[in-house]
Order: structure tokens, then sequence, then C-alpha cells
């Protein structure tokens, strides 16, 4: 149990520090990233909870560590595909209402 809610607090910080440090950060909203970590995290935490990880002496470690790195990562690649995608759809969207002018 105190690994779910380590894993959870961890999660969720990391997925406002990611949105925190991106520059594009104004795109899109402010509960996004921390959403995206958190539930990439608690999907790769069950499933290791599932296949027994969690319960084996030698191997508990992964329970704590793999969700909060796989979090990392998906919030990363989202925070990049979020930023990079609305900015050119809002460039798109700004040269078409310039054009009808």
């Amino acid at each position: 149990m105190v690994s779910v809610i380590v894993v959870t607090g961890v999660a969720i910080s990391i997925g406002f520090f990611a949105w925190f440090a991106d520059r594009r950060h104004h795109r899109y909203g402010m509960l996004l990233l921390p959403g995206i970590s958190l539930s990439s995290a608690l999907i790769l935490w069950i499933i290791l909870q599932f296949a027994g990880l969690g319960y084996h002496p030698d191997l508990f470690w992964m329970v704590w560590l793999l969700p909060l790195v796989a979090a990392t990562i998906v919030t990363a690649c989202a925070a990049w595909r979020f930023g990079r995608h609305r900015e050119q759809a809002d460039a798109e969207a700004m040269t078409a209402i310039l054009k009808r002018r």
C-alpha cells in the first residue's frame, strides 16, 4: 500500500514538474501532463503487482522504480507531442483567420 501512495505522489510531482519546465505549457491544460504521468505510472504499477513482483523479495524495487521511470518518459514524450502539435494547429488556425480578412 505504501508503494502505491509513493508512486502516486511522485508521478503527480513529475507531471507538474514537466508541465512547469515545458516552455510551451500555455498551449495545453495544466492537469494534462500530471494526469498522463499518473495514469501511466499506476497502470504499470498494477501490471507489476499482478505479475507478482511486488511480493518477490529480490524484485520488489521494480514496483517502486519502473513506474516512475515510465511516467517520466511518457510525460516527456507527451509534452513534446502536445506542445508541438498544438503550436502547429494554432499557427494554422491563425493563418486561416488572417487569410479571411
